[in-house]
């Protein structure tokens, strides 16, 4: 009878051991220097004006959402709108992380940008707003999983 007990117990025990939830990655210094080093990459890549580049830095099915237009979807489309908005003049960004934060293989980059716009059929002027990144930790490295910006400026009109 002890010895049914005992295979019962270990039983029990490799039973419930398999039940038990997975221990959560806690996020830290090394996810931040991480994403640090991701908005350094796209700064790089956007001053760069390497469209290619940019939109390797998110995931596939990622989506950007820029003010003023529609949702660009997955990293052809992405790559596209980045090489349109290079045409459009966007230049010289710059980011301000004021939050770097997440849980698990997500994480959150909220702050302030600024760029030039210098279009082609228009006088050269600063633009400067707010920026949302959702990141997804993948194989260790952190991708873009959504981009949204809004500008502090009113749209401009189109030239007439």
């Amino acid at each position: 009878m002890r010895g049914q007990s005992i295979s019962i117990a270990c039983l029990l025990t490799v039973l419930l051991g398999g039940c038990a939830a997975p221990v959560a990655h806690e996020f830290g210094k090394t996810d931040i220097d991480g994403i640090n080093q991701q908005m350094q990459e796209f700064i790089g890549a956007y001053n760069a004006k390497n469209a290619e580049k940019v939109a390797a830095l998110f995931t596939s099915g990622a989506l950007v959402m820029p003010p003023n237009a529609s949702t660009v979807q997955g990293s052809v489309s992405i790559q596209e709108y980045y090489v349109n908005r290079f045409k459009q003049g966007a230049s010289d960004l710059s980011l301000e992380a004021n939050s770097v934060t997440g849980s698990g293989p997500l994480a959150y980059a909220s702050g302030n940008y600024r760029l030039k716009m210098a279009p082609p059929e228009g006088p050269e002027r600063p633009d400067r707003g707010k920026f949302l990144f959702v990141f997804r930790s993948a194989n260790n490295t952190w991708l873009l999983e959504d981009l949204m910006f809004s500008s502090d400026f009113a749209p401009v009109a189109p030239a007439q």
